[in-house]
């Protein structure tokens, strides 16, 4: 075989890896530039919503039912920059009684007492706040009072 063919065969081979390692990479920081639920719930607080009654993400986005001047809505909100993509009047859903501690501030308590690192999904659910949240790797359903942020019940979620 000649030098330059050589030559060429590294160089084509050397190509895909590149390719895959930048493509890697790229997926990787936009994971990370996620804001968390309670960086969202804390910019809507900000912009006037709540109470609320469910977080969840879907399709890539949160999928946020709150309120706002008392009018029920659902908003989609943008997990990045946490801007408002869309907003449309919904069904009243039950949010939290008077009283109750705001939603970003129960979830930061939460946090910082029982070791919770990423809350997936919230949803209040009569009498008590109903959160998936990520806790040494395992998925977890807590059950939180939403006057004081007690945790009253904590087990695995499957």
């Amino acid at each position: 075989m000649s030098t330059t063919l050589l030559y060429t065969l590294a160089a084509a081979a050397m190509i895909p890896i590149g390719v895959t390692s930048v493509v890697g990479t790229n997926s990787t920081s936009t994971e990370s530039k996620r804001l968390t639920m309670i960086e969202i719930v804390q910019r809507l607080e900000k912009d006037g919503y709540g109470p609320f009654a469910e977080l969840s993400m879907d399709d890539g986005n949160w999928e946020v039912e709150a309120r706002k001047r008392d009018a029920p809505l659902e908003l989609t909100v943008d997990p990045i920059s946490g801007d408002v993509l869309s907003e449309h009047r919904d069904d009243a859903e039950q949010t939290p009684p008077v009283g109750s501690m705001r939603l970003s501030k129960l979830l930061e308590t939460v946090s910082e007492n029982g070791g919770y690192q990423e809350f997936d999904e919230v949803s209040f659910e009569r009498r008590y706040w109903e959160v998936e949240v990520l806790k040494d790797g395992q998925k977890h359903e807590l059950h939180v009072d939403p006057l004081t942020a007690t945790v009253i019940a904590d087990r695995l979620d499957d």
